[in-house]
Formats: C-alpha cells, sequence, structure tokens
C-alpha cells in the first residue's frame, strides 16, 4: 500500500494516531511476543503500519479495503472488540514509498 493512501484514509476519516503505529518485520520476528498473538500465514519482510481493530470503526476500516484494494496480513485475536462488537483483529499494512 502506497504510504499516501494510508495518510489520505487517515486524515479523510479523522484516525486517532494512538489506533496506529509502525513496526519493521523481519524472518525472526517474535508475533507473540510484540502482540501477544501471530498471524496464520507467512510475512513477508519490511515496514508495516499496523492498526489495533478496537481503536477504528470497522467501516473505516471496510473503506480502507475498498478505497487502495488493500490486503492487508490479519492477526486475529481472542479477545473481545467492544467498538465493533466481534473478536479482535491486529491488521498489518505493509507501506511502500
Amino acid at each position: 500500500m502506497k504510504a499516501i493512501d494510508m495518510l489520505t484514509w487517515m486524515v479523510n476519516q479523522t484516525i486517532s494516531t494512538e489506533a496506529v503505529s509502525f513496526v519493521s518485520i523481519c524472518e525472526d520476528f517474535d508475533y507473540e511476543n510484540y502482540f501477544g498473538y501471530a498471524p496464520k500465514d507467512d510475512v513477508p519482510e519490511g515496514e508495516y503500519l499496523y492498526i489495533y481493530g478496537d481503536l477504528v470503526d470497522q467501516c473505516d476500516i471496510d473503506l480502507l479495503l475498498a478505497s487502495t484494494k488493500a490486503e492487508p496480513v490479519r492477526i486475529e485475536t481472542d479477545e473481545d472488540d467492544r467498538r465493533n462488537e466481534k473478536k479482535l483483529t491486529i491488521y498489518l499494512f505493509k507501506l511502500e514509498d
């Protein structure tokens, strides 16, 4: 995903910076230690922006996915997402220039 697309979405949807952060993923990245959960599939190395789904309305995530055709890595958890009334998902978006 282009970084400008992520920034545009964040500004247009007034997404709080408390909801997002950056992480560098390498082949020996410890997901369990960092996030408490691991993705089901392998994740390519790179720079990622991650979003905890319980800090953003699901309709805003859906808009981001639809408008950018992004396919984030999803880390499913067993924690409750009270904001969206489901289980919490952590979204990882690989950023490009």
